[in-house]
């Protein structure tokens, strides 16, 4: 072969090659973010099939995955999108799907050495599951995981309450940390902090008065000072153990006695008798419209979790006997979307706005269903006290949990034995998370306003007809619920950013929808 020959021939070699790594180069950016879909193909799936979509943290960000699933086959998985690093947990993208299809069940072993990016996928699946009414427990799956389990309180019987104090000398180091809890003394004031409550709040009391809670040890100052006015006893829900024992005792008809009558037989804040009754050593749900609003989930849903959805939780008064009652009675029910249907389906309404007529929902502090929610990063790995009540030493040695409750930011123990497994700077990441959280919550809260006002408008013009105006007002109930869901929600995205992100979203997509209407 001549020169001439040879190098044409090197030319189209090297061109060749070029071309080969390119297309690897690509396929390998492809891959590093999804995988393929492990399954049957489309032609054999049935028509009834439901296509769900669900979402997990891996280690580096949310794992997203495409599910082809009915109650009895799952027929497809696809990984559509990823963040884990190249050679460390992107091997389980392809490796997972398929041998979760294959065993159809999500109690398969991950990949050595990527388990953050295994258990992600199969959470993410689960999830997608669940969004379709779908029980991961099918597939031998579970919705959260239990550690350890709770009892349920006794009631219909005589209670001797005893005091935090009494325990002093048996829990000596348990008590002090207790009575760390007077050091969040601080208060904030949303109505000052936040002017848009006092229009998406108008006729109910939070318009005028509404200032963070300071914690346990002040919880019952707190509520006999507000600014707000209470009638009834139901008002001490979740405050002081001697409204909760007076309810396990009398039953649902305490909630109905005067609040005056009950004050003078308060002597403390929250303190033991909520969490344990009357045995230290055991988790007790002491509050039954928890145990209620969990139904036969109540083993699934670890001890410590429960212990703090007694009083972290969204919940409502009964329109009859004002008895505390939750918005749903299982995990599956306990999404943003579930509990709405359910207020709306009761027509149910905390107050209703005087100038546009809207029947408004108040939320209340919904931590528990937004940290056992689906896209929850923690709920099968963490619960509550893992992350606020820190272990502390005594000084004979003995471990036990802190009953100073405080932020997992300030616990530097558990962020360097814990968190910094996936976190390189937990703080600052947190730091980031929650002000855009705060920047789109006052987004949309000023949307809401201004929805509110030209609502206001249009009522006041007698232009529009009933079925018009209920229609909008519809919209703007529903919107200003997934907003409340999220600005009352003590986290700010910290639990759930996937849950709070999405309730915004819809919150902002109802808002525009009525403005729209309204033009």
């Amino acid at each position: 072969m001549d020169t001439k020959k040879k190098a044409k021939l090197h030319d189209i070699i090297g061109i060749g090659c070029g071309v080969v790594l390119v297309l690897a180069l690509v396929l390998s950016l492809i891959f590093a973010g999804s995988g393929q879909t492990a399954g049957m193909p489309k032609s054999q799936i049935p028509a009834g099939a439901m296509t769900l979509y669900g979402t997990a943290q891996g280690r580096n960000d949310l794992i997203q995955v495409k599910v082809v699933a009915d109650e009895t086959t799952i027929y497809s998985i696809k990984v559509t999108d990823s963040a884990e690093t190249k050679g460390i947990g992107s091997p389980a993208i392809n490796y997972l799907p398929e041998k979760l299809f294959e065993a159809q069940s999500l109690a398969v072993d991950g990949l050595s050495g990527a388990t953050i990016s295994s258990d992600a996928i199969k959470e993410a699946v689960s999830n997608a599951l669940i969004s379709g009414g779908i029980s991961p427990v099918n597939f031998g799956g579970r919705l959260i995981v239990a550690d350890t389990q709770a009892e349920k309180v006794e009631t219909g019987v005589k209670v001797t309450l005893m005091t935090a104090d009494k325990w002093a000398e048996e829990y000596p180091e348990i008590y002090e940390s207790y009575m760390r809890n007077s050091e969040n003394s601080e208060v904030t004031d949303y109505v000052a902090d936040y002017p848009m409550i006092q229009v998406l709040y108008e006729n109910f009391g939070f318009a005028k008065y509404y200032s963070s809670a300071r914690g346990h040890y002040y919880d019952v100052t707190d509520i006999t000072e507000t600014g707000r006015p209470h009638a009834l006893a139901n008002c001490f829900t979740c405050k002081t153990p001697n409204f909760t024992a007076m309810v396990n005792e009398q039953g649902e008809s305490a909630y109905s006695l005067d609040f005056n009558d009950v004050m003078q037989e308060v002597n403390e804040p929250i303190s033991c008798y909520n969490c344990h009754a009357n045995t230290p050593e055991t988790v007790t749900v002491t509050h039954s419209y928890l145990i209620d609003g969990v139904g036969d989930d109540f083993d699934s849903i670890d001890a410590a979790n429960l212990a703090c959805g007694q009083c972290h939780v969204e919940y409502y008064f009964d329109t009859g006997n004002k008895a505390t009652r939750l918005p749903h009675s299982s995990i599956e029910s306990m999404s943003p979307d579930a509990i709405l249907a359910f207020f709306n389906d009761m027509d149910f309404a905390d107050y209703t706005n005087p100038r546009t007529g809207v029947r408004q929902i108040k939320v209340q502090h919904p931590e528990f269903e937004t940290f056992l929610g689906e896209g929850s990063q923690h709920r099968n790995k963490y619960t509550c006290a893992d992350c606020h009540m820190g272990e502390e030493t005594s000084a004979d040695g003995t471990v036990y949990k802190s009953h100073y409750l405080t932020s997992p930011l300030n616990n530097e123990t558990l962020i360097k034995n814990e968190c910094s497994v996936c976190h390189t700077d937990l703080v600052a990441q947190v730091k980031e998370l929650q002000a855009k959280v705060e920047d789109r919550t006052n987004e949309v809260g000023n949307l809401l306003v201004e929805l509110t006002e030209e609502l206001a408008k249009a009522v006041e013009s007698g232009k529009y007809s009933d079925a018009e105006l209920a229609e909008v007002r519809m919209l703007a109930r529903n919107a200003q619920f997934y907003w409340d869901f999220v600005f009352v929600e003590n986290s700010e995205g910290a639990h759930n950013s996937a849950l709070t992100y999405q309730c915004l979203d819809k919150a902002e997509a109802l808002a525009k929808e009525a403005m729209e209407l309204l033009k």
